[in-house]
């Protein structure tokens, strides 16, 4: 009988030392959808008129998100200007210029350092690289947690991401802040251990990134309330003789045939109060059509000519009227 039980134990451990063989532990959890636990993502086109929407795209640069997590959790800044960047252009509605041009220029113009983007920053960069919208902010708050219940032979865990954006929208064409609101993501993964056996699970970059879609995604909702319906703006390049060169095209989904307005941008408005930058004042100074709009490296330049107006200048604003 003592023999029996023996060889019962002993067929038990073998019997879950066999289960536990291999990987040892088993994760269950995705983090390639736009989000995790909310269908916010599902928002996005019911929020927005982005599907309404004919104009042209608007370009919108991302700026490395600062990191103001209490343990610096590594590489949480850049990946959360990385996943924005994603959900903007899934939205088929934005242009993202990528960081590495946006460094480039504030290193070349001594604009700030990464993420400190002030009104007068973004309209000069605005300028330069023909960006409708900066979009910066920062990762203020990052945490783990582990939960689940131990089996005798079986134990199942669920690893909880949590985290905390600010963000801001900077219109570059007048310097006014559109939008600055914070959010928070949870993103959760379960792993399962057979006998203890296999440790605990390590440094997982799903977590973090999961926690970080649903709440950019969140973000993006609101985002797309200030920008999914804004009239597409931007810049005259260069004036050659009747030609306007301006600094969008095909790309950019601005079509032979569209018709623009030409501002010249003036004084600036002040708030009385505040004392903050409320705009420019923007005087209407013709009309152009584009001719061409395929040229240049990347196929996003056009050459317009005027209908109405005269003296059109570099820099000169450009604001589609439809066709």
């Amino acid at each position: 009988m003592k023999s029996r039980k023996n060889l019962f134990l002993a067929g038990l451990i073998l019997g879950a030392a066999a289960l536990s063989s291999g990987c040892g532990v088993t994760m269950t959890g995705a983090v390639k959808d736009d989000t995790t636990l909310t269908g916010t993502s599902k928002q996005l086109p019911t929020e927005s008129t982005v599907s309404e929407y004919k104009g042209p795209k608007l370009r919108v640069g991302v700026v490395n998100f600062q990191n103001r997590t209490p343990s610096k959790v590594l590489g949480i800044g850049e990946a959360a200007s990385d996943i924005l960047g994603t959900i903007l252009q899934k939205t088929e509605r934005f242009i993202v210029i990528p960081q590495q041009d946006i460094q480039s220029i504030l290193e070349q113009q001594r604009l700030g350092a990464s993420g400190a983007i002030n009104p007068d920053t973004a309209a000069k960069m605005g300028e330069i690289l023909g960006l409708n919208a900066i979009v910066t902010g920062a990762v203020t708050a990052y945490s783990e947690a582990e939960e689940g219940k131990d089996l005798l032979v079986y134990q199942t865990k669920k690893q909880i991401a949590r985290v905390t954006v600010d963000y801001r929208v900077v219109d570059t064409t007048t310097g006014v802040q559109l939008l600055a609101d914070s959010g928070a993501g949870i993103y959760e993964k379960q792993v399962s251990r057979t006998l203890g056996l296999g440790g605990r699970a390590g440094y997982d970059p799903d977590l973090r990134d999961g926690a970080l879609r649903d709440a950019l995604t969140k973000a993006m909702v609101n985002m797309m309330k200030q920008l999914g319906t804004r009239r597409w703006a931007g810049r005259v390049a260069q004036v050659d003789g009747n030609s306007l060169y301006i600094n969008a095209g095909q790309k950019s989904g601005l079509n032979v045939g569209d018709k623009l307005d030409v501002f010249r941008a003036g004084k600036e408005i002040i708030d009385p109060v505040t004392k903050m930058k409320l705009g420019v004042t923007e005087n209407l100074i013709g009309q152009a059509i584009i001719m061409k709009n395929d040229i240049g490296d990347q196929a996003d330049l056009s050459i317009a000519n005027p209908t109405s107006g005269s003296g059109f200048r570099s820099g000169d604003i450009v604001k589609f009227s439809g066709k």
